[in-house]
């Protein structure tokens, strides 16, 4: 490389830095969803383990590694959760941009100029999750890491460095798991790349086997013994293996549609041809594993219907497919396209995301610009979106009386916090209403004061650690995740935990219930969460841990596990003795199948 590219490559790598640190540093902030993360955090702090609630055994994050790095961070410095959130993701965006840049500058070894990077940091949703609490940073300095490392593989003059190198590449596919399940496609992939690429030699597929396998396959057994599951519980209450193309197109439109997207598509994937005709052995091998997994993952989000989260899970797959486009040989044709890839993003920056405010008030949301709406649901003033746990209390739901009413429900030991509309018009108020506990005698009463919300987040970290806290749509709570999808329903939160269902998992006395849920339902939810089939999806995150408890589990994660789906038609489960009891006013549900323990 001469000097001239040296400048040319180190100039890009500081723009790209510069964009990305300064971008994400103007627009950062704090998800809800990013706040379902630190509550894992703060358990793990507290030595209740890798859990949501203390007791009960859900990941209710999708990155495995996201949660212990932040956890790893707040042991060493004591700092506050979502201050090293924020400094991490961002960090961890800037590293991924600096890598990637140095990796395509490499690539072509000749004097190079930006481009895919403009692309992807004009985005607002490329700038808004480099911080939000959620694994985007660390997912794209994944990505970028893995790109350096192939093209360290593949150029040629390195063949003395190919084998370590390709050892450290399949360790780093063997991580891809634990970032995010979808990156999986991506380290998968790469290992048959880098299998192929032994030739049959033994001694090399077995170094890359055991560089790539032993960490992912230690925490899998670990996952289907602790939790009992295959994949993050986020899979299962989202549905990730069912199909919903419409949706995923719509998700699509919506990405390109504000911004014009596909005009510098167009462009990018002109110059992915032009310059892919001058590319030859394992050069070329490379970038067609870029192109195939960006690809297969577009085409995995279209499938699964995409997100509610105005370009999120676009982000990752459109950061791959521009890897070798991060910055590219610089000559008048590529000027001129990079010019006028300057000038559109220059645009974009400057116009940012279009937003309907009205959308925000209509109980109707599908796909929304997340950042903005929970500026607009917080009150916080237009430039200051929520960046702590407490910059969400203002929330109508969480209502002015959120403290007081936990500080009573602790008082009283009420068995439930739930959710109440005091008005409608002319403007929104609610509060949350105390339910008591049964004195029967009965295994619930191990159950904590307990509430619901579908915002998972802003609820749990306003809460105390003895506080159980759920959601209706099942990120954190089994049942949920397991009733059926609504066809018509938001994507991400087309699960629904009805109120009976609810209140009869906790120790509520349901002869005490308010007017708007319906006794006999509750009776009856209760009755069938005794049956062998649910009362056995409760003990795999309930049980208390031991031996037998963790090959059950594993037992269960490759059987029921995978596909189970409870009916939300309680009666399913009941026999006609019991149907008696229930309407004769008897809670035959109180006793049963275990499905709480006292030693949590």
């Amino acid at each position: 490389m001469t000097k001239n590219a040296r400048i040319s490559l180190i100039v890009s790598a500081i723009i790209a830095g510069f964009f990305a640190f300064y971008g994400g540093w103007q627009r950062r902030w704090m998800s809800d969803d990013g706040l379902i993360v630190l509550r894992t955090v703060r358990n793990l702090l507290a030595g209740n383990g890798p859990v949501f609630n203390a007791g009960e055994r859900v990941e209710a994050n999708t990155s495995t590694l996201w949660q212990y790095m932040i956890a790893a961070v707040a042991w060493v410095t004591d700092g506050r959760l979502e201050t090293i959130a924020m400094w991490l993701a961002l960090g961890l965006t800037t590293i991924a941009a600096v890598v990637a840049v140095l990796a395509s500058g490499k690539y072509y070894g000749g004097i190079v100029a930006p481009f895919g990077i403009l692309i992807y940091f004009a985005l607002p949703p490329a700038r808004d999750f480099s911080t939000s609490g959620l694994e985007w940073g660390l997912s794209l300095a994944w990505i970028a890491v893995w790109w350096a490392l192939l093209v360290s593989w593949a150029k040629p003059g390195g063949k003395r460095a190919q084998l370590p190198v390709g050892y450290w590449l399949a360790f780093w596919s063997g991580l891809s798991w634990l970032v995010r399940p979808e990156l999986a496609l991506y380290g998968g992939l790469t290992g048959i790349v880098l299998l192929a690429a032994t030739r049959g030699n033994w001694k090399q597929i077995l170094g890359i086997l055991a560089a790539a396998l032993p960490l992912p396959a230690a925490y899998q057994i670990f996952r289907m013994g602790y939790y009992g599951l295959l994949t993050p519980h986020t899979a299962v209450a989202k549905s990730a293996s069912d199909s919903e193309w419409g949706a995923g197109f719509g998700y699509a439109w919506d990405l390109l549609a504000p911004y014009a997207l596909y005009l510098p598509l167009i462009a990018a994937v002109g110059l992915a041809i032009w310059l892919g005709k001058s590319t030859h052995g394992r050069e070329r091998t490379i970038v067609a594993l870029v192109y195939v997994v960006a690809a297969l993952h577009v085409l995995y989000i279209l499938r699964v219907g995409g997100d509610f989260m105005h370009g999120r899970m676009w982000l990752l797959p459109l950061f791959a497919f521009l890897l070798p486009l991060m910055v590219v040989p610089l000559n008048k044709v590529t000027g001129a396209i990079i010019a006028a890839v300057a000038v559109w993003a220059s645009v974009i920056v400057v116009r940012a995301h279009p937003i309907d405010w009205e959308e925000f008030e209509t109980e109707e949301l599908t796909i929304v610009d997340e950042r903005e709406f929970w500026s607009n649901a917080t009150l916080s003033e237009p430039g200051h979106p929520p960046q702590y746990a407490e910059d969400f209390l203002p929330a109508k739901v969480l209502s002015p009386d959120w403290h007081t009413r936990l500080d009573q429900a602790r008082e009283q030991n009420s068995a439930q916090m739930i959710l109440i509309s005091l008005q409608q018009e002319p403007e929104e108020r609610y509060s949350w209403a105390l339910l008591p506990r049964t004195t029967a005698e009965t295994d619930l009463k191990a159950q904590p004061t307990t509430l619901y919300l579908i915002n998972l987040g802003m609820t749990s970290m306003n809460a105390d650690l003895d506080v159980r806290v759920l959601d209706t749509v099942g990120l954190s709570t089994p049942l949920a995740a397991r009733m059926p999808r609504n066809p018509d329903g938001r994507i991400g939160h087309d699960k629904h935990l009805p109120l009976e269902w609810q209140v009869a998992d906790t120790a509520v006395d349901l002869d005490q219930l308010p007017s708007w849920i319906d006794e006999t339902e509750a009776k009856q939810a209760r009755a069938a969460l005794r049956s062998p089939e649910i009362a056995e999806l409760l003990a795999t995150s309930r049980e208390p841990m031991s031996f037998e408890r963790f090959w059950k589990n594993i037992k269960f994660s490759l059987t029921d596990g995978r596909t189970l789906e409870i009916s939300d038609n309680a009666l399913n489960y009941l026999d006609m003795e019991t149907k008696e009891k229930i309407n004769a006013g008897e809670d035959p549900g109180l006793a049963g199948n275990q499905i709480a323990w006292l030693d949590r």
